[in-house]
Order: C-alpha cells, then structure tokens, then sequence
C-alpha cells in the first residue's frame, strides 16, 4: 500500500505530500544583519525605520481605545483551539489518578482548575469561556483541533458541559502519519503528527470550498492553543479586523528575558525584490553562531521592542474569500505550504526523522506569496505589550506555569468571565528549576500555598519544600 494513501483525511494528505516534496530541497539559511553579516534580516528590534514602514503593525492598546464596542458585534467568532500533542515538558500521571484519569490526554485535558461547580478541566473551561462569548457576537463557533487519541475523550467534555448558545464546528482530527527511516524512506514503523503548520494549511483550504467552513458573515477564525484560556480575541480586536478588512493579524508581544528562545517576527530586506516578512528562530541563530546576539536583541539599551512570536493568529474568512478565492487553488496552497521541520528521534535503537511544519510559518509564506505578487501585505501585525500580554498569551509550557495561574497569588481565575486575570501586569519571573519539577504533582506539592506575587527570579539546583513561603525578590 502507497504510504501516502494510509493518510486518510484528503488536505492532510496534500499537506504531508507537500512537507515530503521538500526534503531534497536546499534549506533556506536566515541570519541576523550585522555589519559583518549584510544578510538583510532585521528582527524589528534593530529594522531601519523604512523597512518597518514595510510591516503593517499596531499596538493593541490603540486599537482597545479605537475600536472598543458595547453589546453584541456584527461579527461571528470562529474559535479554533488546538490539543495537540502530550505535552511531554509537563508530567502528570499521578496527579491525573486525584481526577479519576489514569491515561494522558493533552494539556488542556489534564490539567484542572477549581470553580464554584468543583475542578474541570482547561478544555472543558474553553467551553465554558466561550458560552460567556455569546453575548458579545452574533454567534460563536468552536472546532476542537485534536491528536486522534483525545478524539473520544473530547466527546465526554461536550456531552458534559453542553455550552449554552455555542455552535459546536465538526473537530479537525490530526492524524499519526509516516516517518523517515535511517535510509530516509518513508515507513510506519515510527508514526506522528506533522506539526501544526496542518492547521493553517487546513484553514486555507477552507477559503476555497464554503462547505468546509461556517455559512455566517463577518466571521473572523481564531487559532490558538487548547490549555491557554487568554488565546481568545475580544470585540474591539474583531472589530478592528471587520472595520479595517485586515486579511490576517498574527499577535506578537514584547520580548522580555523570558522569551530568549522565542522566535522573532523579523524584516527580509531583498533589495529590488522587495521587503519580506519572516521569523527568526533560535535554531538558525545557533546555526549562524550568532544565539549570543539572537538572545540580547529587543532588550539592549537603543533597541526597539522585539515582536515575540504567540502562535496566536486571527483570519478575517470574508477578506479571505476577496482576495483568494479566485485565484489558482492549487497555487496557493503549494506557496503556503510551510518551511520544512526535520524532527529527529529515536525509538526502539532506531533512528526516524519526522517531517513537521509550524504554523506561522504558512502564513508567512502566503504572505510572500501576495508581496511578490500583487505588492502588498496580507499579514498585518497586533502587538501586545508587557502590561497586557497575559490578556492574550498565558501559554502552560511548564508544570511551574501550571501553579502560577491556577495555584498561586500571581494570577486570579476570574469565573464570572472564564478569563485570567494577572495580578501583577508586566511582570513575569524568570524561573530554572531541575527536572524534577516537570511533575505537576511535585511542583503542587512543594509550592502548596506559596505566595509568588512579588518574585523576579527564581533559580533552583535541587528539589526544595517552599509550601506556605512568601517568595520575594531573586532567590538562588
């Protein structure tokens, strides 16, 4: 059987053929502009004022003031959240077993807050949070995004929570799909997900077939992640997209000492080809010898704010539609197909690579695609700064991430909104903890009642016992 065959869902299968096309392609190689490196890349923290003039950007805080609407907005909101993978940075078999789960599912599937009503689970709090939506638009839609192995477990949270008013969208189900062998063939013996650049192909997709997308006007799709309850835009945001007809608004926020890995939104300057839009990443900045300066950049004295990538991207369908629909399908899924992810891991004493794309980077394509050929931009840029970046990035990377929002003095779970609140906007601790505190169980237990409010940093060789401590300052 033709391997490719084996992937069912039909743009999955034209997706993961896409990423397959590109394996003996020459990887684009992306440095930073120095004085000795004229690469052209300038991450916005150090692009010369006319190619910035290049990026349509805004920050959210004028748009809040400009656009800011009471009632209910002539606009649907289609959000789209994504359970994907395990989550392997984050352990939580035993504390699953207090909840009466004994198999993981994803992260929003298994980690729990506590409301009026008793503890439920993230995923079943983005239903709720989106019921409360209702009355701010004219209809909400929500499509899980999920790993095949949740799809079950999704079931049981709807038929629990049953969202008032909320139109449930049939769940796109990302599948396991083939692998690289050490011969770089493809085989089954190793299977996985290829990443979610899928989701905005996918999305994409949807422009040219009405049948696979919601029959509402002024639908504006969000996509954002599961075990985040921040990744949900408000009505001023939409009705910016809606007044303004922006395509696409990928949300960025201020760089801070806790994104030195994150990828930054950055300004290709290709002389008379034009200026482009990309991301630089951590991984091509070790590969340049250049994570030194990738990691100072946006915080040094002189810079200008660094735009921090959020995975969090809004779609104006209707826009979409205008400006694609007529265009060669084929074309412009091939131009937004996403930059090639080669992902190598080990299993059974064997070596597989898996072929993975992110999203952000199949918009970015698309967008090169418009520049260069009908000269302007599709993706217009909505950062968030410092003070309210949790208002729409509240990302759960780690187990310590877990506690702050739900466990500590840091955050306040408001369950009138379904929204977190940060008791301490602009302010995040920088935190190095060992591995041990991947467990979510030991984090819980070792922090129990700890007040974090006013911590900066807090850097950790070992396992220590803080519970009942009021955490201040720089600890060591």
């Amino acid at each position: 059987m033709d391997l490719l065959q084996s992937i069912k869902n039909p743009i999955e299968r034209d997706y993961f053929a896409g990423l397959l096309s590109k394996k003996n392609a020459k990887a684009q190689k992306l440095s930073i502009h120095t004085e000795t490196n004229p690469s052209g890349v300038y991450p916005t923290a150090i692009a010369p004022k006319e190619l910035v003039d290049e990026l349509p950007w805004c920050h959210y805080e004028d748009i809040k003031e400009k656009y800011s609407v009471e009632g209910k907005l002539d606009a649907s909101l289609w959000l789209r959240k994504m359970h994907g993978g395990i989550g392997s940075s984050i352990k939580r078999d035993d504390y699953l077993k207090k909840f009466g789960r004994s198999s993981v599912g994803a992260k929003g599937t298994d980690l729990y807050l506590e409301t009026e009503k008793g503890p439920i689970s993230i995923a079943e709090a983005q239903l709720v949070q989106a019921s409360k939506k209702v009355s701010s638009f004219q209809e909400v839609i929500f499509q899980d995004i999920l790993n095949q192995d949740v799809e079950e477990l999704f079931e049981t949270i709807w038929n629990k929570v049953k969202p008032e008013g909320v139109t449930r969208f049939k769940s796109l189900i990302q599948s396991h799909v083939p692998t690289l062998d050490s011969e770089g063939e493809l085989t089954r013996e190793r299977q996985a997900p290829a990443g979610h650049g899928l989701f905005g192909y996918e999305i994409l997709n949807t422009i040219f077939d009405e049948t696979l997308r919601p029959k509402t006007k002024n639908l504006v799709c969000c996509i954002g992640n599961g075990e985040d309850l921040s990744s949900t835009p408000d009505r001023a945001v939409v009705n910016w997209m809606i007044k303004e007809e922006v395509p696409i608004c990928m949300v960025t926020t201020t760089k801070t000492k806790n994104d030195m890995k994150g990828g930054q939104i950055s300004l290709w300057d290709k002389g008379n080809d034009g200026v482009f839009l990309t991301i630089i990443e951590k991984a091509q900045a070790e590969e340049a010898d250049q994570l030194e300066l990738f990691s100072e950049i946006g915080l040094r004295d002189g810079d200008a704010g660094a735009f921090f990538n959020t995975n969090l991207v809004l779609l104006n369908i209707d826009v979409l539609v205008k400006k694609l629909s007529h265009l060669n399908k084929d074309e412009v899924l091939k131009a937004s197909l996403p930059d090639l992810i080669l992902n190598k891991k080990e299993q059974g004493g064997k070596q597989f690579t898996q072929l993975e794309g992110a999203m952000g980077s199949v918009f970015l394509n698309l967008d090169t695609y418009w520049r260069e050929n009908f000269k302007t931009p599709l993706i217009h840029i909505m950062n968030v700064s410092k003070v309210n970046r949790t208002r729409f990035f509240s990302p759960i990377k780690s187990a310590f991430d877990f506690f702050m929002q739900y466990h500590s003095d840091r955050f306040t779970f408001n369950q009138d909104t379904f929204h977190l609140v940060n008791n301490y906007p602009g302010k995040l601790p920088r935190v190095e903890i060992p591995s041990d505190y991947k467990d979510v169980s030991t984090v819980l237990e070792d922090f129990q009642g700890a007040k974090v409010g006013e911590l900066k940093s807090l850097v950790l060789e070992k396992r220590m016992n803080f519970s009942n401590q009021n955490l201040s300052g720089h600890i060591r």
